[in-house]
């Protein structure tokens, strides 16, 4: 556990009357680089607000949600928590995290956030968060090997992506490459089913069988993609195309720095579309306010953390967030790596997945679960997609 304690001389430090002292959690220490990106800011906001005193606790992912589940029980919790988007329909049914709606319908920048964006903070018509970092996937490819299988452009839709996957597959490389493994494969399954005019409430339908159909053509029919992908996370998968031994991968935005040292000449571009056109899968963070906690100066915190200009730094380069909102999109500030286009050109088509409520942790299980016994040939399709939705229906009601 790393603590950060924003403005504390020493360890004999008292508190002042006239001082506030802020408690924060989050998981952002899993690389140097987000680590020091969140202390900056933190920093700088005392400079400017000496009167706030925050205290940070950063931990392992793992030991996160623990602490997390163990607050949201005791209905002891953080003033301020940077937790994934996935989370707030839980936390809010919970009453763990304050309601944020009536600061945020008053906020100058409520109607610049993308439309998907301000949908991942929102529960039941109720605003529970303020964005923190946006990720989005994208189709990473790798220009040398484009170029000697004598391909242009990345592909653009579905067809165009298994003729140019089975082009790059070779006995040295994959044509194309994701992460398989749990929710893993469901963050590579959501946009595809969303492509072909699907959603999870209608599992069962035509689209539901077209997107698997396109999985199961890749894996088990053209061979682009190993079977041993089933067992690999995404920073798995994005680490074999940094070895070359992918042409294609599909991730996100945190694969620029590990792809840039290793000095690939790669790009991103939009997933392909699919019969029912663009979409992708939005993740990313979001802070929350404890119900019970100092609302008025936790607000002040995270809105200035949003609006100061100078921030966009450690948003970019230190967190690979990508621009959210519409003045930021295009800003050169944000363009923190010449391929930041290729995730954002799809912000606007992307879905979140706090659309599916509370419940969404099991929903993706279920998803990953039937996908895998398709690609594993455990199941037919229809059977896997049968056992889905009887298992994923009560989850939406």
């Amino acid at each position: 556990m790393a603590l950060f304690a924003v403005g504390a001389c020493n360890a004999e430090q008292t508190e002042t009357p006239e001082q506030v002292t802020l408690t924060w959690w989050d998981y952002l220490n899993h690389s140097p680089m987000a680590n020091q990106a969140a202390d900056s800011l933190l920093t700088r906001y005392h400079q400017e607000h000496p009167d706030v005193r925050i205290e940070r606790t950063s931990l392992s992912r793992a030991e996160f949600q623990a602490k997390l589940a163990e607050a949201t029980a005791s209905g002891v919790f953080p003033d301020i928590a940077a937790v994934d988007a996935t989370d707030v329909p839980r936390l809010a049914e919970a009453g763990a995290v304050a309601d944020l709606t009536d600061r945020f319908d008053r906020w100058k920048l409520k109607d610049r956030f993308l439309p998907p964006v301000r949908e991942s903070v929102t529960h039941e018509g109720r605003v529970h968060g303020v964005p923190l970092r946006t990720t989005t996937t994208a189709l990473v490819y790798n220009r040398d090997h484009f170029a000697a299988a004598g391909l242009g452009e990345p592909p653009t839709t579905w067809a165009g992506l298994r003729v140019a996957a089975g082009a790059l597959t070779s006995a040295e490389r994959s044509g194309l490459c994701f992460g398989a493994k749990d929710d893993d494969l469901t963050t590579t399954f959501l946009p595809l089913l969303w492509q072909a005019g699907g959603d999870v409430t209608d599992i069962g339908g035509q689209a539901s069988l077209d997107a698997l159909a396109h999985l199961d053509g890749l894996v088990n029919t053209d061979r682009s993609v190993p079977t041993e992908a089933l067992g690999w996370t995404d920073a798995d998968a994005r680490q074999r195309f940094a070895e070359g031994r992918c042409a294609m991968v599909i991730t996100g935005p945190a694969a620029a720095a590990e792809l840039n040292q290793a000095g690939l000449d790669w790009a991103a571009a939009p997933l392909p579309d699919g019969a029912a056109g663009a979409a992708g899968l939005l993740g990313g963070q979001t802070w929350v306010v404890g119900r019970n906690a100092r609302a008025e100066r936790a607000w002040d915190v995270l809105t200035w953390l949003a609006e100061h200009p100078d921030n966009a730094t450690e948003f970019g380069g230190g967190l690979g967030a990508l621009p959210n909102r519409t003045d930021t999109v295009d800003e050169l500030a944000w363009q923190w790596d010449p391929n930041v286009p290729g995730f954002t050109a799809r912000l606007r088509s992307a879905r979140t997945p706090t659309a599916y409520g509370a419940a969404y942790p099991d929903i993706s299980r279920a998803l990953a679960a039937m996908t895998t016994r398709v690609l594993t040939g455990e199941r037919r399709p229809d059977q896997a997609i049968a056992d889905a939705a009887a298992e994923i229906g009560p989850l939406l009601r």
